[in-house]
């Protein structure tokens, strides 16, 4: 094609695109006419105009509307080359240049401007006016227009009034949804009042609501769905149809009306379901086990309690436990509080608990814990961490399975702990009382019972435990059964190991020091319990104490390494596993495939009544798939809150608003793929480059050689 071919065609395309731009201005100023012409017979309803007047009216009306319209969307048909570029963006400005360089030539060099001509009039052949600026909308605003107009001056002539508009229960029209009322009422022990909400795109409702459904549509039948059910709304007359559905967990409510046409634009509408969180109870005082030397105390005992709608009870209950062997006997039983209700859904309780009472003797204890409830019918009781009081029992740790320090102490108790807090107890000696200073003292020692007996497990067995007041403690001190018994390590050679005997040494001197805090002798215990911490560092420095020699006849001999045949010497064949493939991700990869698929289809046939309401349904389907993925996840939420804006903008027939409310899903459907897959490795290197690596180390280190050797 020549460039004054090129030339004329662009000319002729941008008069095309101003005359449709004029023929759409004249259309919508007419049906802007004849809503004019409506308002004013509205008007004078009672005393209605003449035939004559009546022409004249809608007459002028029509050329009014024309004329504000038409100036309206002058500038718009002077840039017809601007308007295209908004309508098709692949365009790149090639046609706002070739119309400038249209209006203005010679500004630019003559081969520029052929090649722009020449791109332009490519771009332009490759385009239809009639898809870029459609008149069906205009049109249906004036068939509109002109049908209420015609409806007015035919309820005039036959003297009635105009009857309320409604949605008509046509059997020949597609049905619709006109309107959705949503009534979520909670439980009633939540005493919430009840929520209303019109055509909503999303539900929130407290675990148990129930939600109530009313749909005004001109259908015959309304069915919903959710995640675990379908069902079908009851029709109750008036073109309304009702049902409920019991909010039990994360999901959506899919409404679709039909009638002997077929089915109608379906709405989905998101559930998000938030679960009654259970109470939560503490006791934060005394907050620990407690060891009596006798029954005739008193203990103060306060609990808190929390609730995220409102608490109903509030206990604290125990167990008496007593006996020995197999005549344990067990008394449970409830302590009245003193409950302090700062609101309904917190509440904090006290009590100065007299365990005389209990006459508990020594080995006796009772085991206490708070129990809340609140208001839900059925819902468990919570209880606190269970604590003990005891009393104790000469020579005998806490009972097992229960606590003995509330903080973090409990979990890392070593024998450098126990002397810190042998430490702090001196330090505090004059401040506290004697009773208080010798309880202490005692719960130390359980402590350090606690920590003898892990290196006594590590042994293998147990030690005599009397105590040697003699420092000097040697292997002759072991007691001579457990000495028979361990005679195989021996005769190998491994009670010799070092560490065996200072860790047996360490073992001793912890031994004493329980002795010595049960007799509050404080100080000496300090001393046995910093001796043994030097044993056990003496045990582990410089032979492993976890790892026995091996003997004479388990060494290995080394001068059979890597000898014997090879025939048999290969790779390895095993199956490689194939991975497993996620559920998820296939979902979602197959989510984001519809929505690529929809996006091509509202490029290419945009503007068609069949592909506007095929895409409807789509993207409607495509935001319950990612629903049904996970509904709980707030990011898959939003895309498929996006996917239902875009299925709203294509009932509209908004192609542009429909596009970038898929295009929001799409990136937000890839970011939460990629968080789901693994990275790809950033960095690969060549096997070759591997080997001149090597090679290179092997040269420095053969240069290395030689130049040691070469030195006097």
């Amino acid at each position: 094609m020549s460039a004054n071919a090129e030339v004329s065609h662009i000319r002729h395309f941008l008069a095309r695109v101003a005359k449709r731009l004029g023929t759409i201005a004249a259309t919508e100023g007419a049906a802007g006419g004849l809503v004019l012409a409506t308002i004013v017979l509205s008007v004078r309803w009672a005393s209605p105009f003449g035939v004559a007047v009546t022409s004249t009216v809608v007459l002028l009306s029509i050329v009014a509307g024309v004329a504000i319209r038409y100036s309206m969307l002058a500038r718009q048909r002077r840039q017809s080359a601007l308007a295209v570029e908004r309508a098709a963006p692949g365009c790149h400005n090639l046609l706002v240049a070739a119309d400038e360089i249209l209006r203005n030539p010679g500004r630019v060099r003559e081969g520029v401007a052929s090649l722009v001509f020449r791109q332009a009039a490519a771009t332009v052949r490759a385009l239809d006016v009639s898809e870029l600026f459609p008149v069906k909308r205009a049109l249906t605003w004036l068939m509109g227009s002109a049908a209420v107009l015609a409806l007015v001056l035919a309820m005039q002539n036959a003297g009635v009034a105009s009857p309320p508009a409604r949605v008509g229960a046509n059997a020949n029209t597609v049905p619709v949804l006109a309107r959705v009322d949503i009534a979520v009422e909670a439980p009633a022990y939540a005493a919430r009042a009840t929520q209303s909400l019109r055509n909503p795109s999303r539900i929130e409702a407290l675990a148990g609501s129930t939600v109530s459904i009313t749909v005004k549509s001109n259908a015959s039948l309304v069915v919903i769905e959710t995640l675990e059910q379908k069902d079908t709304l009851t029709a109750t007359g008036n073109e309304t149809f009702t049902g409920t559905v019991v909010a039990n967990a994360d999901g959506f409510v899919a409404i679709e009306p039909s009638n002997a046409l077929g089915n109608g634009t379906r709405k989905l509408i998101g559930l998000t379901v938030t679960p009654d969180r259970a109470p939560r109870v503490r006791l934060t005082a005394p907050g620990k086990d407690m060891i009596y030397p006798d029954g005739n105390r008193s203990l103060s005992v306060t609990t808190e309690a929390d609730d995220d709608i409102g608490l109903a009870s509030l206990k604290l209950r125990y167990t008496k436990v007593s006996g020995s062997g197999e005549r344990f006997t067990f008394t449970e039983g409830e302590v009245p509080l003193q409950i302090s209700r700062e609101k309904d859904v917190s509440w904090k309780a006290q009590v100065k608990w007299n365990l005389t009472v209990f006459e508990l003797q020594p080995g006796d204890m009772v085991v206490y814990r708070a129990v809340a409830t609140d208001k839900r019918p059925g819902s468990p009781a919570m209880q606190s961490d269970t604590y003990i009081a005891e009393v104790r029992l000469t020579g005998s740790d806490a009972a097992a399975g229960f606590e003995v320090d509330p903080d973090q102490e409990r979990y890392a108790l070593s024998q450098q702990m126990i002397i810190v807090k042998t430490e702090r107890l001196l330090a505090k000696r004059a401040t506290i009382t004697t009773q208080a200073f010798a309880d202490e003292a005692s719960d130390i020692a359980v402590e350090q019972r606690r920590v003898r007996a892990e290196f006594v497990f590590m042994m293998g067995g147990e030690l005599e435990d009397a105590p040697v007041a003699d420092e000097a403690i040697d292997m002759t001190t072991l007691n001579e059964t457990a000495e028979a018994e361990a005679e195989g390590d021996i005769l190998d050679g491994r009670g010799m190991n070092r560490g065996r005997i200072a860790l047996t040494r360490a073992i001793r001197h912890m031994s004493n020091a329980v002795t010595l805090l049960n007799e509050t002798n404080v100080v000496p215990a300090l001393a046995r319990e910093k001796t043994a911490l030097k044993e056990l560092e003496q045990a582990f420095a410089h032979t492993r104490i976890i790892l026995r020699a091996l003997t004479q006849a388990e060494k290995l001999d080394l001068s059979r390494r890597m000898t014997g045949p090879l025939i048999e010497a290969g790779r390895d064949v095993r199956p490689v596993p194939l991975p497993e493939s996620s559920s998820r991700l296939v979902a979602l990869r197959g989510v984001l495939a519809g929505i690529a698929e929809l996006l091509g289809a509202t490029n290419v046939h945009a503007g068609t009544t069949t592909a506007v309401t095929g895409a409807t349904q789509r993207a409607s389907e495509l935001a319950e798939r990612v629903l049904r993925v996970d509904a709980s996840s707030k990011p898959l939420q939003d895309i498929a809150s996006r996917l239902n804006d875009a299925a709203a903008a294509y009932g509209k027939s908004n192609r542009r608003d429909a596009s970038r409310a898929l295009e929001n899903a799409a990136v937000g459907l890839t970011e939460t793929l990629r968080a789901d897959l693994v990275s790809a490795p950033t960095r690969t290197r060549a096997f070759g480059t591997d080997r001149l690596d090597g090679a290179l180390s092997d040269a420095l280190r053969a240069a290395r050689r030689r130049n040691a050797g070469s030195k006097p």
